[in-house]
């Protein structure tokens, strides 16, 4: 099993704005923490919420890229080398890349992908990130000795 998350957070606007039209009782309830954190900001309750609801849903949907690229990523790993898997993969949203940790007789190794290669290939079909991919895959296969 591909262990997944994500660290760091990120809002995006398609979520700000649904957070934005969602009716106030609909909210999420603030924790006594986050109730605080609101007063010391200086920031009303409700904007608060709304802000950490759009952060919520934007952390479901970068979670769920996440779960989709392990598996996608899998997949290719498994076309290329039978024995090689991915270990662990997190999307780190402040340096907008993915840490991957590649195994295959008994070694593991780094691979890191810039975000904007999966969004190129899950948003758009791109042949070009495609290949991209391919190529990053090609040499931590190599570095593993598998090539």
């Amino acid at each position: 099993m591909i262990k997944v998350a994500v660290t760091g957070l990120r809002s995006d606007l398609s979520e700000w704005d649904a957070a934005q039209a969602t009716p106030k009782e609909a909210l999420p309830p603030l924790t006594p923490e986050q109730k605080r954190v609101a007063e010391q900001l200086h920031v009303p309750e409700e904007l608060y919420q709304r802000s950490t609801l759009a952060g919520r849903r934007t952390a479901e949907k970068l979670l769920t890229k996440t779960e989709q690229f392990a598996r996608m990523l899998q997949g290719k790993l498994s076309e290329k080398a039978a024995k090689a898997s991915v270990e662990s993969i997190v999307l780190d949203t402040w340096a907008h890349k993915f840490e991957i940790a590649v195994r295959t007789n008994g070694t593991v190794l780094p691979l890191h992908v810039a975000e904007s290669i999966v969004d190129d290939l899950f948003d758009l079909g791109s042949e070009n990130a495609e290949q991209r991919l391919s190529q990053l895959l090609e040499g931590c296969l190599v570095r593993l000795g598998v090539r």
